[in-house]
């Protein structure tokens, strides 16, 4: 039946057509009848396939006049080629373009303008092999191109459809700037590449990431590059100055005088004290330095130095090479030549803390060497003995190591330094006695010089340093007793114990004081034969303690020699310009520890203390003989002090009769 109501259909369409061939007037057509509804229905009937279909009416044409001709004449052209009363040849609009494009290329200096506002270019793009991406806009006629995050129009004419997609380029670092009245933008770094676009006025744009010498903007997923030149860059007061380029030179000046002493690195944030056309100034700390101006931009952020502190114990250092400086959170902010002086704040985490620009920087101290550190000209405390040892250690860790071997009874801690790479290795102790902290002086201070000597591979003392460090090494133990010697130096309100110390000492003078904390002699308090040495009540000397290494310092220096193979101990004591060497040796090694005392004495022009028989001493270099059979030498510094410190005037004769002695006694042990 389905087929029947076509074929039906098909008839009455071609029976129409027939007669509009005719010229039939329409009028005409309207009067014939169609068949009946019944009939209809009737034809709307399912029939088997091959079934004959008669049409129950005939209907008769018959031509009419030609006066109705024009009309359907009329009708046919207005269904062919309608009329739009409002197009003119000078506008005609494309109602439904056939491509919408997404990338396109552009034709050769193609204008740019405003949106919605097409009466004056803005930019003109003059590469015509680059694929840009572009949107639609209301107007068919317009697209939009983006560049820098702002929009322009393109007229549709001007573009052919690309189909090669170009990925939007990564954001990395966003700012805004304004460009100068007459810039261009680039496809690379470089003014000598291939120009995207030209720009007529001044232009706000906004960077997707900063580069040498350029902001870097997205123009139509392209990456495009616009020179510093070609920006305004306005530097107000009230700004701080952000380095945009991967570095700008630092200068420090002096009447009038550049003096190129490192870089500052990209990201590096400072507050300058005055800007002028050419350069940012800083000045801190009596010093003037100057950046230029020509790879910075102004900034709100915060600044990468952190404020500077004043430094308790201030060491001078020298860039040993080229050095990076870092912000308190690691970032690289800068660096300084080689041979530039910097000043040493403090230790923080691993790094030196020095004066940059006026405020904190950090650096790797292994880029940097010392000439003098030590003052031993006065009294070296615990704490700067404490700084100064930990300050070598990070100078020089391929020929030093730094070791806490213990603590004091009031926590204090007790420190080992290694000089030298020898494998044989010597110990020197000193301020074993808390009133002989000049012995500390004498220690650190040859720390000072043996070390500058080793690095810069000069002689000392007529000792080639590193060669003889090289072969034995020296384990030098600057302050035995930390307590006591914070005690004498600092005065009673400096430890924790107060009561027992003043009830020990009965007395206000505390510069009289040799034991430790708890009134324990350290010098009595090692096995030298401890058990024959008298028994004293508690007081500011002499108490042998209340069995032998009941101390915690006696302890640590025990430990620290039998975790060791030192080939001899030289323990320095304060008063009496004497050597003490004996304590019942074998033969062969009375021989040769009596050459070595020797030795020394020829150098010092101390005297030598003929072996005493009398047994039971208590000290540490006692102990050190008998323990590990080898010389254990006690110097006295100084003439005779009385109950009290050696004086500072003795200092330079003291320093020049012991300053080699370190070195001596390791050549001497190089030899066994």
């Amino acid at each position: 039946m389905e087929f029947m109501k076509k074929k039906s259909f098909q008839l009455f369409a071609s029976s129409i057509a027939f007669l509009l061939a005719l010229n039939v007037p329409v009028a005409y057509l309207n009067t014939v009848h169609a068949a009946p509804v019944e009939q209809q229905q009737e034809d709307n009937e399912e029939v088997e396939i091959g079934e004959a279909v008669v049409p129950q009416e005939v209907i008769t044409i018959e031509k009419t006049s030609d006066k109705v001709e024009p009309e359907i004449q009329e009708k046919q052209t207005s269904v062919e080629t309608p009329e739009n009363p409002e197009t003119t040849e000078e506008e005609t609009i494309v109602e439904s373009p056939e491509v919408i494009y997404t990338y396109v290329t552009v034709n050769e200096d193609s204008l740019l303008f405003e949106p919605n506002n097409t009466t004056k270019a803005l930019l003109q793009l003059n590469d015509s092999s680059t694929i840009y991406h572009v949107n639609r806009t209301d107007n068919v006629n317009w697209y939009e191109l983006s560049i820098g995050h702002s929009t322009y129009w393109i007229a549709r004419e001007n573009l052919s459809e690309a189909n090669i997609e170009v990925v939007k380029p990564e954001v990395k670092k966003t700012v805004s700037f304004t460009t100068k009245k007459s810039f261009k933008i680039f496809n690379e770094p470089s003014t000598n590449s291939t120009v995207l676009a030209a720009g007529t006025q001044a232009t706000k744009l906004k960077t997707i990431n900063i580069v040498d010498n350029y902001f870097v903007v997205n123009i139509g997923n392209q990456t495009g590059y616009i020179a510093f030149k070609d920006v305004e860059l306005s530097f107000k007061s009230t700004d701080k100055v952000e380095i945009a380029n991967k570095s700008v030179t630092l200068y420090t000046v002096t009447n009038s005088k550049f003096k190129k002493i490192g870089t500052l690195k990209k990201g590096a944030i400072f507050k300058p004290t005055k800007t002028t056309s050419k350069y940012h100034y800083i000045k801190k700390s009596g010093k003037q330095y100057a950046v230029p101006i020509a790879g910075t931009m102004p900034t709100k952020k915060a600044s990468s130095l952190s404020t500077l502190k004043s430094a308790t114990y201030p060491i001078t250092l020298y860039a040993e090479k080229a050095s990076a400086v870092y912000d308190q959170n690691g970032i690289k902010i800068g660096s300084l030549n080689k041979g530039q002086t910097v000043h040493l704040k403090g230790i923080s985490k691993g790094h030196g803390i020095i004066e940059y620009l006026g405020q904190s920087g950090y650096v790797d101290l292994t880029n940097y060497y010392h000439k003098n550190i030590v003052n031993p000209t006065k009294n070296v405390t615990y704490k700067a003995y404490s700084y100064y040892v930990k300050v070598f250690a990070k100078l020089y860790p391929e020929f030093t190591s730094l070791e806490k071997i213990g603590e004091s009874v009031e926590g204090r801690a007790i420190y080992a330094l290694r000089v030298g790479n020898g494998k044989k290795e010597i110990l020197v102790d000193a301020a074993i006695h808390a009133r002989e902290h000049m012995t500390t002086n004498v220690v650190m201070e040859m720390i000072d010089n043996y070390s500058y000597s080793y690095n810069k591979k000069t002689s000392f003392a007529g000792y080639n340093v590193r060669q003889t460090l090289d072969t034995t090494s020296i384990w030098f133990v600057p302050m035995i007793n930390p307590d006591g010697v914070t005690l004498v130096q600092n005065g009673i309100n400096s430890m924790a114990n107060k009561n027992l110390i003043k009830k020990i000492n009965k007395s206000s003078n505390y510069k009289r004081w040799k034991a430790n904390a708890r009134g324990v002699d350290l010098n009595r308090n090692f096995d030298g034969e401890w058990k024959y040495v008298p028994f004293k009540p508690k007081t500011y000397k002499g108490y042998k303690g209340p069995r032998v290494f009941s101390e915690p310092e006696a302890q640590a220096l025990k430990a620290f020699v039998e975790r060791h193979k030192f080939k001899s101990d030289i323990s320095y004591h304060s008063s009496g310009q004497i050597l003490y060497w004996f304590n019942f040796q074998n033969s062969a090694n009375y021989k040769r520890d009596l050459a070595l005392t020797r030795q020394i004495s020829r150098v010092t022009g101390y005297s030598i203390i003929p072996p005493l028989y009398a047994r039971g001493s208590g000290s540490s270099a006692d102990w050190f003989i008998m323990s590990q059979k080898k010389p254990g030498i006690t110097v006295e510094i100084a003439p005779y002090a009385g109950e009290g410190p050696v004086s500072h005037r003795h200092w330079n004769n003291v320093w020049k009769k012991n300053k080699s002695i370190g070195l001596l006694a390791s050549k001497e042990a190089s030899k066994r």
